[in-house]
């Protein structure tokens, strides 16, 4: 959070650190003599921790790594949630009654549930490819709904970084990407410019939960393609197939450490911090 300050307390035997809000209301203290940090609000610990850490000296490192380790205290925590089944409940509310369903199989047709379905198979399949990713140090999450009604498929984090991935299941399709265009059998979608606003829209809210900047990439995963050829790369965004998207991240250049890692993780993984 922008604004915090630190103000330094030495009065009937204390010696504290207070930490303050733009309007001077005390949101958190560290003890120096207990070396012990005190935040009324858990979600403002790392914030107050990240304006702290000038003055905490070689005591930063572990405070920063027991506060990455407290569980989640507060929304719904969405590191349970199911690759694609925000799309999944959205395909089932669509779906026909059974007769309805198999007269449109039976003629070939698509009904208005058939791309949701196919969207939440994609998804799943890029969820599993993700999730070996754990191993390396990676954190995963599914399904992440925003306040808008759309969902984040899935964001990642790990020692390369932070990424918002998107999913774009297109069986058999040709692909071609050149820059920001992408066309999938010769029609043209804005994948490239949603996965930028979506990766902005992701970082804006994490950076007000850990009050200090944060980079997040946005990467667009085609799942099933018949070919996948890209002219010319975008400069922001990884574009990249369901087959490499593991082998693509996990190769990524080192950005965070441990710490880091599971503190953005517990933070990502409270449902309130996207929804509110």
């Amino acid at each position: 959070m922008d604004g915090l300050t630190v103000q330094s307390w030495r009065r009937f035997g204390n010696d504290r650190l207070y930490v303050n809000d733009a309007s001077g209301r005390t949101v958190g203290y560290f003890d120096r003599k207990a070396s012990k940090l005190h935040v009324d609000d858990p979600a403002m610990q790392y914030a107050v921790l990240e304006v702290l850490a000038p003055f905490l000296g070689n005591e930063a490192p572990a405070l920063q790594h027991h506060a990455a380790m407290q569980p989640v205290v507060a929304g719904r925590d969405l590191a349970g949630n199911i690759a694609g089944a925000a799309v999944a409940q959205q395909a089932a509310r669509l779906r026909p009654a059974l007769v309805q369903r198999w007269v449109a199989k039976l003629l070939g047709q698509r009904t208005a549930a058939t791309s949701w379905d196919v969207g939440a198979q994609g998804e799943r399949i890029v969820g599993r490819r993700l999730e070996r990713l754990r191993e390396g140090g990676w954190q995963v999450l599914h399904s992440i709904p925003l306040v808008s009604g759309a969902d984040i498929d899935h964001l990642l984090i790990g020692p390369g970084g932070i990424f918002t991935v998107n999913t774009k299941h297109h069986r058999g399709a040709r692909v071609t990407v050149t820059r920001d265009w992408v066309r999938v059998n010769g029609h043209q979608y804005p994948y490239i410019r949603n996965s930028r606003h979506e990766a902005a829209g992701a970082a804006r809210r994490l950076r007000g939960a850990l009050g200090r900047p944060v980079e997040v990439r946005g990467v667009v995963v085609f799942v099933g393609a018949g070919s996948l050829k890209v002219r010319h790369a975008p400069a922001d965004v990884l574009v990249t197939s369901d087959e490499a998207v593991a082998s693509l991240m996990g190769s990524r250049p080192y950005a965070l450490g441990p710490d880091v890692v599971r503190g953005v993780f517990q933070m990502a993984r409270q449902s309130r911090m996207w929804s509110s």
